[in-house]
């Protein structure tokens, strides 16, 4: 897990400064200046991540895809920022945990004991749920508060161009390669080098600084090279090694042993989703909450409720709330992509907040099984 994860972030600082030089990521940008309404870029931008991260169910590469063109974009027209962030994070996510091509939703229904149908229809209700509520909440609500108009982007006549297709080749290389499930490190590679191969940059030294100190260009934000990876790298070893020492000491065995209370499925569900917190808050990354809560609870869980429930509430709260740690890695990697801090975003990342909240609501109502 630590080689994947140093992999995902060594493959970032090479890709995006590749597709950067290559006008990959001005194309980008100018299909959404041209199709897009800004005064509901937020919406916008919920919808297209949702639907890549469905597509290649991954949080990390609906974002890798979609963040630099799309936090441009909000620069642009002078959209905050932290809202955009916020809506690309909700809606990689609900690929990451809905996608049946999500490796963590595989990994939730194995570690509970079901099978992925059972799992996949025990979180639909929450899902369509959720998803309402935040289309309700940017296409009606939001738009009051800002009153966007395409006439504020100040764009250079080059990003107005246009569109070169043959220049959009490396990000469909990069889609292709996420739906065959190729491992991401050798998907930012390869995709990588063909963005450079169709570059009108030499391979010179100008080139090589820019893959290992990153690149500016307006409106973009800094996009990261290998070097501003570094630090994360180090969190990533030292976090594992702890993650390790935590799980050997058993520190939380006693208090998961107290978790269920087969006499009140709603206190059983608000506990579970109390661990999943703290366990997040922990073990820094978003796998071993997962197996926690999954592996730990199921034998006692299936005693008194349907496992298809313990799945669901996993789902809604062990699966996301990585994402609203601010120094678990998942927030971290997320920060990177968009060049916005989690602290900012993380407030505006409504599926994370609204799906262990319908959870609960859902919990005061339904039957013990």
């Amino acid at each position: 897990m630590v080689k994947e994860v140093v992999g995902i972030l060594i493959g970032v600082g090479i890709m995006l400064p590749s597709f950067a030089l290559s006008g990959t990521l001005n194309e980008i940008l100018n299909i959404f200046i041209s199709t897009l309404n800004p005064r509901y870029l937020a919406l916008f931008s919920f919808i297209f991540a949702s639907i890549l991260s469905l597509i290649v169910g991954s949080i990390t590469g609906a974002l890798c895809i979609l963040s630099a063109p799309i936090m441009a974009l909000s620069n642009s027209v002078h959209y905050p920022s932290y809202l955009v962030a916020g809506a690309l994070v909700s809606g990689a996510m609900l690929g990451d945990r809905t996608s049946v091509f999500s490796s963590a939703l595989r990994l939730t229904a194995i570690c509970v004991g079901v099978d992925v149908k059972t799992h996949f229809m025990a979180i639909l209700p929450t899902t369509i749920i959720s998803v309402i509520l935040i289309l309700i909440f940017y296409s009606l609500v939001l738009p009051l508060f800002f009153e966007l108009s395409i006439n504020s982007v100040n764009l250079n006549i080059n990003y107005l161009s246009k569109i070169s297709y043959f220049k959009l080749l490396p990000i469909l290389i990069l889609l292709v390669l996420f739906m065959k499930k190729v491992p991401l490190f050798f998907s930012f590679l390869l995709s990588s080098i063909f963005a450079l191969i169709i570059s009108s940059v030499s391979f010179n030294i100008n080139l090589m600084q820019y893959i290992f100190y990153g690149i500016s260009i307006w409106p973009f934000n800094h996009l990261n090279g290998i070097f501003s990876m570094l630090p994360l790298v180090a969190l990533v070893c030292i976090s594992s090694a702890f993650n390790s020492l935590l799980q050997k000491s058993r520190l939380l065995d006693s208090f998961i042993k107290r978790i269920i209370n087969p006499k009140s499925y709603n206190q059983s569900v608000f506990r579970v989703i109390v661990l999943n917190l703290i366990s997040s808050m922990l073990f820094c990354n978003q796998a071993l909450p997962i197996m926690l809560a999954a592996q730990q609870l199921r034998n006692e869980w299936k005693k008194s409720f349907s496992l298809s429930l313990l799945s669901r509430v996993i789902a809604d709260s062990a699966h996301v709330f990585p994402g609203i740690v601010p120094w678990n890695l998942l927030a971290q990697i997320c920060a990177i992509l968009l060049g916005v801090k989690p602290i900012y975003y993380i407030p505006f990342a409504l599926l994370l907040w609204i799906l262990p909240i319908t959870n609960l609501l859902f919990s005061f109502f339904a039957q013990k099984d």
